[in-house]
């Protein structure tokens, strides 16, 4: 798995926030535009139901949800989320610290906290945290959803080479390997590459197909 790209600016980036009035906000709404984020409060009273956006973009948007509030269980199903994740950077405003309320807040995917009152020098931390551990739990779910969809695909890796072993007189290293070489000039996986053979030769005849042909040419 590839190292995400550590971000330390922020500029452009919606902030959308969800918390009460107060001297607070202000503060955070100040020291989020001179950090070049573009404040979006929806003011929300402690008891008061809300929603969770339906809009928020991965790599343009972040989100602060303050753990006071009446939170939702859990973002929009549109989203089609894993439990305790987001579709984008989230921050927990934390006033009480009480452990549902943390629960709560992990549950939307907050994976950073800012302690309230809120002061200015503690912005950039909590962004900085909440951004970059968003993109490396995004990267590892991406790696693992890959891991299972190879992981799905190697029976027909299986075939193929079973296929070649019968109909070439090739022992399994030399089948693999040959299907190995024609997936790297595809610039395909091998995974990828066993499947395209075998859907277009279900009767797993690959004499009939472009393996042949290129075995033939050496």
């Amino acid at each position: 798995m590839k190292t995400p790209r550590i971000a330390q600016n922020f500029r452009g980036r919606r902030a959308v926030i969800f918390t009460t009035e107060g001297r607070s906000l202000g503060i955070l709404e100040t020291t989020l535009r001179r950090l070049g984020l573009e404040p979006d409060t929806r003011p929300v009273s402690p008891r008061q139901v809300f929603e969770l956006p339906e809009d928020m973009s991965p790599e343009s948007d972040l989100v602060i949800i303050d753990g006071d509030l009446n939170l939702p269980q859990a973002w929009p199903e549109s989203y089609n989320l894993s439990p305790q994740h987001a579709p984008c950077p989230t921050v927990g405003l934390v006033g009480t610290e009480a452990p549902s309320r943390l629960k709560a807040m992990l549950q939307l995917g907050a994976a950073s906290f800012l302690q309230k009152p809120i002061h200015s020098g503690a912005v950039y931390s909590a962004l900085y945290l909440g951004v970059n551990a968003f993109e490396q739990i995004d990267g590892l779910k991406a790696s693992l959803d890959d891991m299972g969809e190879r992981r799905r695909k190697r029976i027909y890796v299986i075939k193929a080479v079973a296929a070649l072993m019968r109909q070439r007189g090739l022992n399994e290293d030399a089948a693999y390997d040959l299907l190995r070489k024609e997936s790297m000039r595809a610039r395909v996986s091998v995974e990828d590459h066993c499947e395209s053979l075998m859907l277009a030769n279900p009767d797993s005849d690959l004499d009939r197909g472009e393996t042949k042909k290129r075995c033939q040419a050496r």
